[in-house]
């Protein structure tokens, strides 16, 4: 029996469709997709990493790394609330990776949500990994910070430098734990620590400067005041420092 030409057509285009259907990755070809979205994550363009990890799902949607770094990449723009999806998800993959717990800790603190968040620190905090124990111990320590328990996070920061003395990190969170608590000259010298690891991070000089003038080192404050306008000439950080100085300058003429 013959065909009709519409019937013809029609099975002509099912053919071409399957034809052209794309193919399964391999397994190697899902991890180099990966991979490039882990470097587009390091190399600070979150917004293309969300697109390059979102490509990943759709051939690999129960990867819990993956997840993981979706989330982590909308962490990087502030979407606190859109992260929790795919962290989420990765935590249910893996509910004791230490890292993916750590992540998720960071947008429930960021979202006001600390019991939850400190919650999945603790989990962090138990974890086989040395790197996620330290993150946890720091990330407690910022947790606690911002409950105004500044007790507490400065025995946590002390615990990460323990492990950790090179951490500038840790350094710089228990010089603000023990600035907000009012030991300004404890804070001036973890300040100055920090500052030793990163010599040339603005904000460490910043904040060293800010505490060195509020213990009236007008000279040594405004020096590393004058520092952080140098490192970031046209950013926030270098506007601050700059506005400082300004004042200072107007007190020295009166």
């Amino acid at each position: 029996m013959r065909a009709r030409p519409g019937t013809a057509v029609l099975l002509l285009a099912l053919a071409a469709a399957a034809c052209t259907k794309t193919k399964p990755k391999t397994s190697a070809e899902l991890l180099l997709n990966e991979r490039m979205a882990q470097v587009l994550l390091r190399d600070g363009r979150p917004a293309e990493a969300e697109k390059a990890f979102k490509e990943c799902l759709k051939d690999d949607p129960k990867n819990p790394e993956v997840l993981d770094g979706l989330g982590v990449a909308m962490l990087m723009q502030a979407r606190y609330k859109d992260s929790l999806v795919p962290f989420d998800k990765a935590v249910g993959y893996a509910p004791e990776n230490g890292a993916f717990r750590n992540n998720r800790g960071v947008a429930l603190m960021e979202l006001g949500e600390f019991k939850r968040a400190q919650d999945d620190f603790v989990v962090a905090a138990a974890s086989q990994s040395s790197d996620d124990r330290l993150s946890a111990t720091i990330n407690l320590g910022r947790l606690f910070q911002r409950q105004g328990d500044y007790a507490a996070a400065e025995s946590q920061f002390t615990s990460a430098i323990a492990h950790d003395p090179k951490n500038y990190a840790a350094f710089v969170g228990r010089a603000v734990a023990k600035e907000s608590g009012g030991n300004l000259e404890g804070a001036a010298e973890d300040y100055l620590n920090a500052v030793k690891l990163e010599p040339t991070n603005a904000d460490a000089n910043l904040r060293l400067g800010m505490v060195l003038i509020s213990l009236q080192k007008m000279d040594l404050g405004r020096r590393y005041l004058q520092r952080a306008v140098d490192l970031d000439p046209a950013g926030d950080v270098g506007a601050r420092a700059r506005l400082l100085l300004e004042k200072e300058a107007v007190k020295g003429a009166h």
